[in-house]
This record gives structure tokens, sequence and C-alpha cells, in this order.
């Protein structure tokens, strides 16, 4: 089984190469999904979000992600605070959906894997990468984000070559795949980054 870890930017289309490799009858699982699903589902996670947020209750006493997500992308300590208490769970989930999978090729995608140390339980690592005006083109318009926004997501995350550092350095095999065109190409090189996984 090869196991795969699909990180970016903000807005450089990891969600769209998730959907790609679904249709191709890859197992694939979004690492934001499994997160909030624990804030559902956990007890302690839920506790202590409310613990550490206060005010991020939606009206059905279900965390509201999007004033989570306001809160701590405009305070380094909170966005900290948060990773903490989320992180430790989702990696154990990485690793038991490994364990337990049978499947030729496993993708986990996620804008945090190499922030969150996650890479290292990856064979292999594509970095999906856009320019990005692009990337902030496309989050503006599908999202209910705003400029501001997407400018405090960007400046958390690694730029391309800072990912690229950190893998050289752990000796993590990746690919930088470029999705400044087609989706048609996108759908191109995917199949050949998946070739080159099997061969």
């Amino acid at each position: 089984m090869i196991t795969l870890g699909i990180t970016g930017n903000i807005g450089s289309g990891k969600s769209t190469v998730l959907k790609i490799l679904q249709k191709k009858s890859i197992n694939i699982f979004d690492l934001d999904e499994i997160a909030k699903d624990f804030y559902i589902s956990d007890n302690f996670v839920y506790s202590k979000i409310l613990e550490n947020f206060p005010g991020v209750l939606s009206s059905n006493n279900q965390i509201d992600t999007k004033k989570l997500g306001q809160m701590v992308f405009n305070d380094h300590e909170k966005l900290k605070t948060l990773q903490e208490i989320i992180w430790p769970k989702v990696e154990k989930e990485i690793i038991h959906k490994i364990q337990n999978s049978t499947s030729k090729i496993i993708a986990f995608e996620g804008a945090v894997i190499i922030e969150a140390n996650w890479h290292k339980l990856f064979d292999h690592i594509w970095i999906i990468d856009s320019n990005q005006e692009l990337s902030k083109e496309k989050v503006l318009k599908n999202r209910n984000l705003s400029e501001n926004d997407f400018e405090n997501i960007l400046n958390h995350q690694y730029k391309i070559n800072e990912m690229i550092d950190i893998l050289n350095k752990d000796n993590i095999e990746y690919s930088v795949i470029n999705n400044d065109s087609s989706l048609n190409e996108l759908n191109n090189l995917i199949e050949k980054e998946i070739r080159n996984l099997i061969i």
C-alpha cells in the first residue's frame, strides 16, 4: 500500500485533486472534515474548545467552525491552542485509517500536513501549487471568506519553498503539481503522478 499526503496553500486546488482521485476509485480522506467530525463526536475536543474559545457555539449548540476560524487566524496563541487540542486526535485517526486500509493507494488531503509534522506518516507528498492571485480569486468566489480572511490564513501557512525544504530535510519523497491551467491538464498531471507512484 502507498500512503499519500496532499497539501498546499489555501485555494491551490487540493480538494479538486482529492475529487479527481475519488473518481479513480482511490481511498481518500479530507483532514479538515476529520477534524470537524471531532468537534461533534469527541466530548474531550468539544469541551476543550468551549473552555478555550467561549462564544463559538451556533444556535443549535454545535461548534461554529467559521467563528472559530476567525478567532484563531487573528491570534497566533489561540491558533496554537486549537492545534494542541485537535492535531493529536487527527494524527491518531490518520494512523488508524492507514493501519485498517486494504487499498493500493490511500490519500489524505490537508493544508497543515507539514506544519503538523504528519508528512512523516506518508510515503509520498503532493504539494499542489497555484498562482497566489488565481488562488485568491477562486477562494473569494467559492467560499464565504473575505480578502482579509484569505491573507490571514495564507500568512499562517508555510510557503512552497519552506515545505520543500522540510521534506528534503526529512527525506520524504514529494512532487510539486502545478494547478494554474485547466481541469483537464490537472487530471493529466494527476494520472502521470499516480503512474509514478505505482511503478
